[in-house]
């Protein structure tokens, strides 16, 4: 590339210093062509008619070869060899034959040079090309002509696959030339293609991150995963749901024809400005077919724990414990609870820029890359973390990052420098703070070193905020207060969800589709572990025991957590009872 803009540079020089008063002769001057413009008009030395059509013909033959040159490395085309044809018998030659011969025939010639390889390229790559990525075809001259005249002129006819939403699949999971040839022959089946795209839509439209398709004998029953919970949606008939399925599995490298194998494949789909991963798992069942695609890429951006909900006081105690010298802290949730989220954003909250952070993760994770934090990778089909250990703390990090701990022998050595010389994170799959301590006790080592290291604990569990637009408000009873624990007086009113009324499509809210929730937050329950809790950690080490000791000691309960937010009307009662019962 450096080559070929060395060569566009050369071009610019040249069209400067030799061109213009080449091409622009004078009247006067010895142009052997005619003259331009009023015959009784002296222009000079240069003619400025000569002049534009020159510098917009070279102006073209620049855009057009940068063209060419980033078109072929897209297309897989030999780059060197377009680009050469379409640039040295222009820079070398039209020059000449301006100015060796009358102006008009030199000029022909001239385009001639820049336009014979141009439509040679054109010709090449448009061959390769299905009709909608072809370049100067009369539909593309038209859509052309209709953006110049600001859509007076009727645009290039739409081909069958390209009506409905404006989704762009991707085909994946095979070679580059398979996956062009299977995008191909789906865009045959245009009616089902375009059902998928629908079904993209719908999903980005119901904020939706899992859909799933029970093929029954006449009908699919279709349910959508909006905020964590399940919701159901309008059954579809078994015919378009079988060609809509079929196509997905052809752009996900599948094989359509197999009702009965599990299979899993991904396709991409591009929908407003949001690039999405769309993965296809199915498995055959007595009925039929049970299928489940997962969309990622539309996840909220959260920066902070705060993004997340928690809070500011509790994440000042949080900070806090994450700034000691040694220690263990341990980050937890529930399976597909937002885990890497939270340590992800756990770890953002401490001190990287001023302490060295570093530890290993599993090549299988595909975990989010966290800033300044030195993970190395490593097959944990090939090496073991205990084997890898040695060199890792000879780097001397302060702080130590583990996502998972395989085993007691890499457990002992970490419990040994997190005992005095260093920092230690790591996270277990667990419903509250006290139980993922003793998830992380279980993996081994020597309890009295555990007990020594762990200093806190951060659990958190996801709920559904109320949606803004359509909850409602409603007076608590003294009895409920008491229940809750609130003070009389302290709380006149609560918010709990909105109920559209079935009867009247109008009283349906257009933010949250009448589900009565929008988004998600986090609660958080936080543990933080005195010698108290140490001490019992090894005479009683049970759940109950542990949770009341933590609980003594001034930590509040998930629940107590959980009550504040209805309290300010984020979520509601119910909505907290749901999620700490899952």
């Amino acid at each position: 590339m450096q080559r070929i803009s060395s060569l566009f540079s050369m071009a610019a020089a040249y069209a400067a210093v030799a061109l213009a008063p080449v091409y622009a002769m004078a009247q006067d001057g010895g142009s052997s062509g005619p003259a331009l413009g009023d015959p009784g008009q002296d222009y000079g030395y240069v003619n400025p008619v000569m002049l534009l059509m020159v510098w917009l013909l070279y102006l073209c033959w620049v855009y057009s070869t940068t063209w060419i040159s980033n078109d072929c490395l897209e297309r897989k085309l030999p780059q060197n060899v377009w680009v050469a044809a379409n640039f040295w018998p222009f820079f070398v030659l039209a020059w000449a034959f301006v100015a060796l011969v009358p102006f008009f025939i030199g000029f022909l010639f001239a385009v001639a040079l820049y336009a014979v390889p141009l439509g040679m390229y054109v010709n090449k790559r448009n061959a390769m090309l299905d009709p909608h990525l072809r370049v100067l075809t009369s539909d593309h001259l038209r859509y052309l002509l209709s953006r110049l005249s600001g859509g007076k002129v009727d645009a290039e006819k739409k081909e069958a696959w390209q009506m409905g939403p404006s989704v762009e699949l991707i085909a994946q999971g095979a070679s580059s030339e398979q996956n062009n040839a299977n995008l191909y022959n789906a865009r045959k089946a245009a009616d089902a293609y375009v059902w998928v795209k629908e079904l993209i839509s719908e999903a980005h439209e119901r904020r939706s991150s899992k859909i799933l398709m029970d093929y029954g004998k006449e009908t699919v029953v279709m349910k959508y995963f909006i905020d964590g919970v399940w919701h159901a949606g309008e059954s579809r008939d078994r015919e378009s749901s079988d060609l809509m399925l079929a196509l997905m599995k052809l752009i996900s490298g599948l094989k359509p024809e197999d009702r009965r194998s599990r299979q899993q494949g991904t396709f991409g789909a591009n929908y407003e400005k949001i690039k999405y991963v769309c993965k296809v798992s199915s498995q055959g069942v007595p009925t039929g077919e049970r299928v489940l695609l997962e969309f990622s890429g539309n996840d909220p951006k959260l920066t902070t724990l705060i993004d997340m909900g928690m809070r500011e006081k509790l994440l000042e105690e949080v900070k806090e414990c994450m700034l000691e010298s040694h220690g263990l802290f341990v980050f937890s949730a529930r399976p597909e609870g937002g885990l890497s989220t939270l340590f992800s954003l756990g770890l953002g909250s401490t001190d990287r820029l001023v302490r060295d952070f570093a530890g290993l993760e599993k090549t299988t994770a595909k975990e989010p890359e966290i800033l300044n934090v030195g993970l190395v990778e490593y097959d944990p089909a090939k090496e073991t973390q205990e084997n890898l250990l040695p060199s890792l703390l000879r780097k001397q990090p302060d702080v130590l990052v583990f996502r998972e701990i395989d085993n007691a022998t890499a457990m002992e050595v970490l419990l040994d420098r997190a005992a005095e010389k260093n920092l230690l994170f790591t996270t277990a799959r667990a419903k509250e703070a006290v139980e993922a301590i003793l998830r992380v006790m279980a993996i081994g080592g020597e309890p009295k070193a555990f007990a020594k290291a762990i200093m806190g604990s951060l659990n958190m569990r996801l709920c559904r905020r109320l949606c803004d637009k359509c909850r409602e408000p409603f007076q608590p009873t003294p009895q409920m207060l008491q229940k809750l624990g609130i003070p009389a007086g302290r709380v006149d009113t609560l918010y709990r969800a909105g109920k559209p009324n079935p009867e009247d499509p109008k009283s349906i809210c257009t933010k949250c589709g009448g589900i009565g929730y929008y988004g998600r937050i986090g609660i958080f329950e936080f543990v933080k572990v005195d010698d108290t809790f140490r001490k019992a950690l090894l005479t009683q080490p049970r759940l109950e025991t542990l949770r009341a000791v933590a609980k003594q000691a001034g930590n509040r309960t998930m629940q107590e957590e959980g009550i504040l937010l209805a309290v300010t009307g984020v979520t509601s009662l119910e909505e907290v009872g749901r999620a700490l019962k899952e």
